[in-house]
């Protein structure tokens, strides 16, 4: 991209007066798809599972529709994967849970040296991340508690803990299990047409939201739903609602709302073609990426402290 359309480019994607939306590296070229789909993947049984649509027009999005609307059935499994089906091959897919599993569980050793003494790429990159950030020893460490869990964490995890100052949810932590467990069959059910990090992503709204400068707590609080207008106001100038589509039910739904961020995380990323970024530790890219990533914004030093201050 020339530095002219760049810079009209940065004009447009400006939020809320709070400058332009942190753009990749110029140098790389964007990915082309037609349909973003997001989905805010709940349990397999239950009847929390959200989908949103964007329709990518040039520089922003347009969401197309929200799913589940009033009085429709559940997203569950056939449901879900029959929906996914029915888009073309330009189609990106972003999901709201786990798509890899930590490295211990993909672990081939019999035997268990420990953390410490564990030569695995993934774990020496946890913990070089890991100390990046490290204080003074304080009661938890003298008592023997580990700075990771790799058996739980992966290292997407403890580099948005460590370099973001965001609390990611644990790839097999509490409450995780079951929808890691269900975004794998997920996986498996679609893989003659999605493959991770290609036209699959795994995305975090909260994350997105907080490197964007919007971190203010959008669910499970006194105003959320104030808050949720706020954002996709604060977002409209890059993420229209179309014919039919109701901003208000995202405003009343977090689920949808959450389907809704998550689309438009892809949308970004394909866009503005993100790239990881650097390693703790020297490693392939292509290492890194099969371990699993939670793609978030390219973060400046401003929107990683601010990240920090809003938890």
């Amino acid at each position: 991209m020339v530095d002219q359309d760049y810079e009209a480019l940065r004009a447009k994607s400006k939020v809320d007066g709070r400058g332009a939306i942190p753009h990749a590296q110029r140098g790389v070229s964007a990915r082309s798809f037609v349909h973003v789909l997001g989905i805010d993947l709940g349990g397999g049984k239950g009847k929390k599972t959200a989908l949103a649509t964007l329709r990518v027009d040039g520089d922003a999005a347009t969401v197309v529709d929200i799913a589940p609307r009033n009085g429709a059935h559940p997203f569950y499994d056939a449901a879900l994967v029959d929906t996914i089906r029915q888009y073309g091959d330009e189609t990106l897919l972003c999901l709201d849970a786990p798509l890899t599993l930590p490295p211990c569980l993909r672990c081939l050793v019999p035997l268990c040296p420990g953390q410490s003494a564990c030569v695995d790429p993934s774990v020496v990159e946890m913990r070089a991340l890991a100390t990046e950030t490290a204080e003074a020893p304080g009661r938890d460490s003298r008592r023997g508690k580990p700075p990771i869990t790799p058996y739980t964490q992966r290292a997407t995890e403890v580099h948005m803990a460590h370099r973001l100052g965001i609390v990611a949810r644990e790839g097999l932590g509490q409450g995780t299990g079951p929808l890691a467990a269900r975004a794998a069959h997920l996986l498996r059910a679609l893989a003659d047409r999605f493959r991770l990090n290609e036209n699959l992503l795994e995305a975090y709204p909260k994350a997105t939201l907080a490197v964007l400068g919007l971190g203010t707590p959008f669910k499970k609080h006194l105003r959320e739903r104030e808050t949720r207008a706020r954002i996709l106001e604060a977002l409209a100038g890059e993420l229209r609602f179309g014919p039919g589509v109701w901003r208000e039910l995202c405003i009343q739904s977090d689920h949808l709302f959450e389907a809704v961020i998550c689309a438009f995380t892809g949308f970004l990323w394909a866009r503005d073609g993100w790239v990881l970024p650097p390693a703790a530790r020297p490693r392939e890219e292509a290492e890194r990426l099969r371990d699993g990533w939670i793609w978030t914004p390219p973060a400046t030093a401003s929107s990683a402290k601010k990240s920090a201050a809003e938890g």
